[in-house]
C-alpha cells in the first residue's frame, strides 16, 4: 500500500451540490501552453513513468481515460516554467496510479525548481481553469491503459453525457463536463444533453430540461472529437426511435 504526503499541494477533491472547488491559479483564462502525460507502471511493478499523450496513444487529444491518471503541466504564457502541475485521477484509476501521479508530480516540480503549484484533480470535480484549457471540450472515456495494453470501446458506438452544475466560486458561471457512459437506454435522461456516435451517424439529443451551457458544450465536443461530421440535433422529452435503436 502506498501513502503519499504532499504538504505543498493544492488539493482538489470531490464536492457535493454546487461546485466549491477553487482554481489553483487565478485571473487566467487557460489559454497558455500545456502538455499532458499518462502515468504508466514500469515492468518492475513498483516504479512509474510519464508517457506523453498524443493521438497515437489516445483516440482524442482532449480526452482522458477514467481508468488512468495523468499529469498536466500548464504555463500562463510561452517560455515560462510550469505555473501549475495538475495530477488528474480517473474514477477507475488504480490506487497505485493515483499514488504514482502524486509522486511523479513532486519529482517533475522539483526538476523545474519547485516553482509550480501542485493541484490534485479528482475526476468529476475538475475546476473551471482546468476545463478552460480544453476550451470546454474535455471528455472522459471508458477504459484505460495498463502498460501498453489499451482497454477501450471498440464497437463503433459511443455515448457521451454532457452535464452542468452550479458554481459557487470564481466568476460563478456553471461548470460543464462531458463523460462517456454505457451505451444503454438507462444512461439517457431528459435533463441533460447526450452525444451518440454510431458507425454511420452522429446525434446530439438535447433533453427538454437541458441547460444552454450543456447545449453549447455538446457542440464544442462534437467539433473536437468528430471534426467534419454533421450531427443530427434532437430535442424534446425523449430521443428518436433511431437514436434509441443504437442503444442496448
Amino acid at each position: 500500500m502506498l501513502y503519499v504526503a504532499i504538504s505543498t499541494a493544492f488539493i482538489i477533491g470531490a464536492v457535493l451540490g454546487c461546485n466549491e472547488v477553487e482554481d489553483p491559479i487565478k485571473r487566467d483564462e487557460g489559454a497558455g501552453p500545456w502538455n499532458v502525460s499518462r502515468v504508466q507502471r514500469l515492468n518492475n511493478g513498483r516504479n512509474g513513468k510519464l508517457v506523453p499523450v498524443d493521438l497515437g496513444s489516445h483516440p482524442f487529444q482532449t480526452a482522458f481515460y477514467q481508468g488512468d491518471s495523468y499529469v498536466l503541466q500548464y504555463s500562463v504564457r510561452e517560455g515560462r516554467k510550469a505555473d501549475v502541475i495538475y495530477f488528474w485521477q480517473g474514477s477507475e484509476s488504480s490506487r497505485w496510479e493515483k499514488g504514482a501521479s502524486a509522486i511523479l508530480t513532486v519529482q517533475l516540480d522539483n526538476d523545474i525548481g519547485g516553482v509550480a503549484r501542485q493541484a490534485r484533480v479528482v475526476m468529476g470535480s475538475e475546476p473551471a481553469h482546468f476545463l478552460k484549457m480544453f476550451d470546454g471540450a474535455f471528455v472522459t472515456l471508458l477504459g484505460g491503459v495498463d502498460r501498453e495494453t489499451v482497454d477501450k470501446d471498440t464497437d463503433g458506438t459511443m455515448l457521451f453525457q454532457v452535464v452542468s452544475e452550479c458554481n459557487n466560486v470564481g466568476n460563478k458561471k456553471p461548470i460543464t463536463r462531458t463523460n462517456q457512459v454505457q451505451e444503454n437506454k438507462g444512461s439517457v435522461n431528459n435533463r441533460d444533453v447526450f452525444i451518440l456516435k454510431t458507425p454511420r451517424k452522429l446525434f446530439i439529443y438535447e433533453g427538454q430540461s437541458a441547460s444552454p451551457e450543456e447545449k453549447a458544450t455538446a457542440q464544442k465536443v462534437v467539433a473536437e472529437l468528430f471534426p467534419g461530421s454533421q450531427a443530427t440535433v434532437l430535442q424534446g422529452g425523449s430521443p428518436s426511435a433511431e437514436f434509441n435503436a443504437a442503444l442496448n
